[in-house]
Formats: C-alpha cells, structure tokens, sequence
C-alpha cells in the first residue's frame, strides 16, 4: 500500500526501529512524564516480580497519581533482573527507578505481594506498605487445593477437562453439542494453582457444559474404550459439590474482581468486602 501511495517512500527497517526510533521515542515520553511527575506533590507505587514463560524474571513498578484532577498511572519500569531478588537487592532496584523519575519524599505508600523480600524491601526503603488486598483472597481460595474433600472430586473434574483439552476433535464435538443444546460456545477451563481463582473457573465452567461434555463423551468420533468411565465417576454426589463449591467460592472471585480496577481507586472497598466475606463464609 505506501508503494502504490509513494513509490519513493522507504519504510524503516526492523533494525531502524529497534535500535533507533523505539528509544528515541520513549526517550521523549520519559522526559514528559518527568515533567508532570515534577508538578505532581504526592504519589503512590505498585511493586512486583515476574517471570516470564522463557523463565526470565522482571521487576515492574507503576506509578500512581492525580494529575490536574484525574487519576494517572504510569509504568515506570519493568527490567529483567538476574540477581538473586533479596530484600535488600530488590530495594536497590526500586530505590534506582525513584531517582531515574525524581520521585524521592513523594512516595507515600507502595503496594506489593505477599512476598518476604518486598516486605524487607519496604522496610528498607521506609516507604508504607499496603499488602495487595487481591493477591490475599488468592492466597485464601489456593488454601482450597490442600483439602482432601475438595481435591478428591475436583480432580474428577481435572481429568475430564484434560481428557477433553488433548484431544484434536474434542473442540468441534464440543461446539456440535453446544449449538444443539443451545449452550454457550465456550471452551473448557484447566485450573492452574499460581492463576487467580482458577478451579473456581473450572469448576464454574464444568458446570456450565456439563450436558454438552456428557453428549461430546458420548460421541463415537471421541469414545475410547481406556477412556469411557471418565463421566461415569462422577457421581450425582460430585455434582451437588460442584453446585455448593460454586455458590461457596463465588463471593471470593466477586471480591477479586472489585479490588482490581485499573481506572479508579478500590481501597474503601476492602472493608466492606471483609464484612461481607466473614458472613458469608460463616
């Protein structure tokens, strides 16, 4: 296309825009968002650690601000870090992204993980830490995995979704017997312990295709005889667990959802939340 509307343009290469646009660029939204942060009195951050799928580990901290009467956030930096993240290595590495954005004595709180090192960090760094209320109710609903009589029947339900997720048909079964039982085309969830309220979306899941994963085992193209006791197992029993599971650890996922907004603060929030969850789960 920009050869037929300018034969003479010559697009940047791969290289151009690595090495020479890319950096010229951020160099300019850096030095702006330096500017503002400059007219800006107070401001809060968010830590937290990372690694990615090739096992590299990053630190990222955002920043968080009113800026002339509207809630800003910026991503300050997210670097990979090759040392071990100690408390006191993770404090050096936070403390260098506060004086690139001359952010020294405007901090006034940081939140964080769970984690012991950004607990030392913080200390170090003298800032005030509120935990990541978010992060807790993960901590709480993860608790759930270590009780025999929920892993028991839930990998049940495991196996089913893993028998379902390896097969190469099952995806076009499964859409068959949703648009014949009038069934949401979704795709079945595999929980993963580190993800947020996974089981809980698996199980919700499950429940929600249930006549269709029973129709779809059911179907020649996906029956093997190794196979055809994976539904039987599962008892009638199993599926009023499920049912109370649902209804038991909704109110968790709800409360996860409400306290990680992006675009408005959600800390009046948690004391509500705890009112409610404490009367719920009594």
């Amino acid at each position: 296309m920009s050869t037929a509307l300018n034969p003479r343009y010559q697009p940047p290469s791969r290289d151009d825009l690595s090495n020479t646009l890319v950096p010229a660029w951020y160099c300019v939204e850096k030095s702006n968002l330096i500017q503002n942060l400059a007219q800006v009195n107070k401001v809060a951050i968010t830590c937290d650690g990372w690694t990615s799928i090739a096992q590299d580990h990053f630190l990222t901290v955002t920043v968080h601000y009113i800026y002339k009467g509207k809630m800003k956030q910026n991503v300050l930096s997210t670097e990979a870090v090759y040392e071990s993240q100690t408390g006191p290595v993770v404090a050096k590495e936070i403390s260098s992204v506060v004086e690139q954005f001359h952010l020294g004595g405007k901090i006034i709180a940081a939140t964080v993980d769970n984690a012991c090192n950004m607990d030392v960090a913080l200390k170090k760094l003298d800032f005030l830490k509120l935990g990541c209320f978010a992060h807790t109710l993960n901590l709480v609903a993860q608790k759930v995995y270590d009780i025999p009589a929920v892993s028991s029947w839930c990998a049940k339900i495991r196996s089913v979704v893993v028998w379902l997720k390896r097969s190469s048909l099952s995806k076009t079964v499964l859409r068959e017997k949703q648009r014949i039982l009038n069934l949401p085309e979704h795709n079945v969830i595999l929980d993963v312990k580190t993800r947020w309220n996974s089981l809980f979306l698996m199980v919700e899941r499950f429940m929600e295709q249930f006549d269709a994963i029973q129709a779809a085992a059911l179907d020649l193209r996906l029956r093997k005889p190794m196979e055809k006791d994976k539904l039987e197992r599962f008892t009638h029993t199993d599926l009023m667990k499920a049912e109370e599971f649902i209804k038991c650890m909704q109110v968790l996922y709800t409360s996860t959802m409400c306290v990680s907004s992006d675009k408005s603060p959600t800390c009046s929030q948690i004391i509500p939340i705890l009112a409610k969850l404490e009367a719920h789960f009594r």
